[in-house]
C-alpha cells in the first residue's frame, strides 16, 4: 500500500469560528487521503467535532489568541520539537497566531511544505496606521517560511500585495465554502416556538461573537430607530454584558433575544426574515455564506471581502461600518417589502450554490497541496540522485 503523505492542520483556538469551520471541513474531507493530524488549543467545539470524526487531535495549551511572550515562546519550542519528531510532509497553518508560531516552528524544523491561510489579515482596516505597519511586517517575515499563502477573498489578496507581504505569485484566492444541505433542509418552526417568536413580527438574525470587530452595539442602535422587528443576537463574547445593558436602558427588552452560542444555525436562519452583520472589519465571513445558502437577504457593512458576497440591490444591501442610521434604513427597506426579501434571498442562495460550497473550497485547497507536494518530492528525488 502506498504511504499517505503526512498533513498537519494547525489553528490557534478550538472554540468555534470561521477558521475552525474551515479546518473541520478540510479535515473531514481529507482524512482518508492523508495521514492527518490537527493541532489547536484544548477543549473547544472543534476538538469535540474532530474526535467525533475519528481525526487525530493534538492539544496545545500554550497556544492562545492574545499576545503572551512567555506562552508564545513555549508554544514555538513545543511545536518545533514535535514537528522534528513527526516529520510532516505538509503543514497548513490557519489564523494569525498559529500562522506566525506555526510557520516559524516549521521553518526551524525543516522538511515540510508550508501553507498559510489568512482568515482576514490582522493589519486590515480598523487599526491604527502604526499597528497595521507593524503587523504587516510580522506577516512579511513569517511569509519567508511558507511556500504559499491562501487568501479567503480577493480583497485580502490585494491587501497583501499592497503591504508587500509576499510576491503576488505566492498569493492564492480560495473562497470559504460550506455544506449546502443543512441550510437547504432547515426548518425554523421549532426555533420560533422555542423563542416565542410571533408569526407577524419580523425577525432579524445577528450571528457572531459579541466583540468590537462585529460591533453589535451599532446593530442595537439601528434597532432602536426601527418601529418593529425582533433581533436574535446569536453568540457570546466580551461585549455581551454591555449589549444587555444597552437593551435595558433603551427599552428594547421585548425586541432583543440573546441566545448565547448555538450550533443549530441553519434552523435559526430559517426562523429569521433577514440577516445582519455590522462588522468593522472582516475577511470573508462564513456566516454571510450561511445566510445566503439559507435564502435570507443580507444587510452588512462594506468591509473586507463582504462585497464579494453581498451585491448591492441583488441579494442585499451594503452600508458603512459604524453607521446605525444607514443600517436602520437598509433594514427598513427590506422589512417593508416581502417581495424584495424573497428575490434577494433566492439570488443569494443561487450565488452561494454556484461559488461558495465546501466542495469548491476543498478542491481548490487540494490542488494547492498536490502542487506543493509534487515540488517537494521532486526536490527530494533530485537530492538523492
Amino acid at each position: 500500500m502506498e504511504k499517505k503523505p503526512k498533513l498537519l492542520l494547525l489553528v490557534t483556538l478550538s472554540e468555534w469560528g470561521g477558521a475552525q469551520h474551515v479546518v473541520y471541513l478540510l479535515a473531514r474531507h481529507l482524512r482518508l487521503k492523508y495521514d492527518l493530524a490537527v493541532a489547536c488549543s484544548p477543549g473547544g467545539e472543534l476538538v469535540r467535532r474532530l474526535r467525533g470524526e475519528q481525526v487525530r487531535v493534538v492539544e496545545l495549551p500554550e497556544l492562545t489568541r492574545n499576545l503572551s511572550p512567555l506562552k508564545d515562546l513555549q508554544a514555538l519550542l513545543k511545536l518545533y520539537r514535535w514537528l522534528r519528531r513527526e516529520r510532516f510532509d505538509l503543514i497548513h497553518t490557519h489564523s494569525t497566531k498559529a500562522g506566525l508560531v506555526g510557520r516559524l516552528a516549521a521553518g526551524a524544523a525543516g522538511g515540510a511544505a508550508v501553507v498559510f491561510t489568512a482568515h482576514g489579515w490582522a493589519f486590515t482596516e480598523g487599526r491604527r496606521r502604526w499597528q497595521r505597519r507593524l503587523l504587516a511586517l510580522m506577516e512579511r517575515l513569517a511569509a519567508r517560511f511558507c511556500t504559499a499563502i491562501i487568501c479567503v477573498s480577493e480583497h485580502d489578496r490585494r491587501l497583501a500585495v499592497q503591504f508587500r507581504v509576499a510576491p503576488p505569485e505566492r498569493l492564492i484566492v480560495i473562497h470559504n465554502g460550506i455544506d449546502p444541505q443543512p441550510f437547504l433542509q432547515a426548518d425554523g418552526s421549532r426555533v420560533r416556538r422555542e423563542l416565542g417568536l410571533r408569526e407577524e413580527e419580523p425577525v432579524l438574525a445577528f450571528i457572531g461573537r459579541l466583540t468590537p470587530q462585529k460591533d453589535p452595539l451599532t446593530l442595537l442602535q439601528a434597532l432602536r430607530a426601527l418601529p418593529r422587528g425582533t433581533a436574535l443576537m446569536v453568540g457570546d463574547g466580551p461585549l455581551r454584558s454591555q449589549a444587555e445593558r444597552f437593551v435595558k436602558r433603551n427599552g428594547l427588552c421585548g425586541r432583543v433575544i440573546f441566545t448565547g452560542a448555538r450550533t443549530d444555525i441553519p434552523d435559526l436562519l430559517a426562523a429569521s426574515d433577514l440577516f445582519i452583520l455590522s462588522s468593522r472589519w472582516e475577511g470573508l465571513p462564513l456566516v454571510i455564506i450561511e445566510a445566503m445558502m439559507a435564502a435570507r437577504p443580507v444587510v452588512a457593512t462594506c468591509v473586507g471581502g463582504v462585497p464579494e458576497l453581498v451585491e448591492e440591490g441583488v441579494n442585499g444591501f451594503l452600508v458603512r461600518p459604524g453607521d446605525p442610521q444607514a443600517l436602520a434604513e437598509a433594514i427598513a427597506r427590506l422589512l417593508k417589502d416581502p417581495g424584495m426579501r424573497r428575490r434577494f434571498g433566492l439570488a443569494g442562495q443561487q450565488k452561494a450554490l454556484r461559488s461558495f460550497t465546501q466542495d469548491l473550497m476543498v478542491e481548490g485547497t487540494l490542488a494547492v497541496y498536490e502542487r506543493l507536494l509534487r515540488d517537494r518530492f521532486a526536490v527530494a528525488d533530485a537530492h538523492e540522485q
